[in-house]
């Protein structure tokens, strides 16, 4: 509970899920018409959270790197497989009510607001990481010049 980014992630999800919900009983989905837009950027940013805070801060891991690349590139894999998951789920289980010619686009724009909500998350995690490093090293009494980057 201490670890960094786990209170971030267990927050959002709680927010996800208490927004699904609310969308379900009320409709939200089909009657707001960016409602599902802003619910695949938090969808995004809470699936960046966890993957990071599990690859990087849970302990069941050992990254040696701690660089910028090393996040984007934990991130984005994490994300386009849970993201792509997803659409197939929606598709197979037949909840998606977008028709043929409109369909590409929606999913497209899933996409984009998955990997908006992901970087947004990944570059908060990673300015966290910069932070920690940064007290670690002023606790040592070393100056914070050669940072992860």
């Amino acid at each position: 509970m201490t670890k960094p980014l786990f209170k971030e992630f267990i927050i959002l999800l709680i927010l996800v899920a208490g927004l699904h919900l609310l969308a379900i009983y009320f409709d939200l989905y089909w009657t707001v018409s960016k409602f599902d837009s802003m619910m695949h950027f938090l969808g995004g940013a809470s699936v960046v959270l966890g993957i990071l805070w599990l690859y990087f801060f849970s302990g069941f891991f050992n990254p040696q790197k701690r660089q910028i690349w090393q996040f984007l590139s934990v991130s984005f894999l994490g994300l386009v497989f849970v993201s792509v998951s997803w659409e197939v789920y929606e598709l197979m289980a037949g909840v998606t009510f977008v028709s043929g010619q409109e369909y590409p686009f929606d999913t497209s724009l899933d996409f984009s607001m998955d990997l908006l909500g992901g970087a947004t998350a990944c570059l908060y995690a990673y300015m966290k990481e910069i932070s920690n490093v940064n007290l670690l090293l002023t606790v040592k009494g070393q100056a914070p010049d050669n940072l992860p980057v």
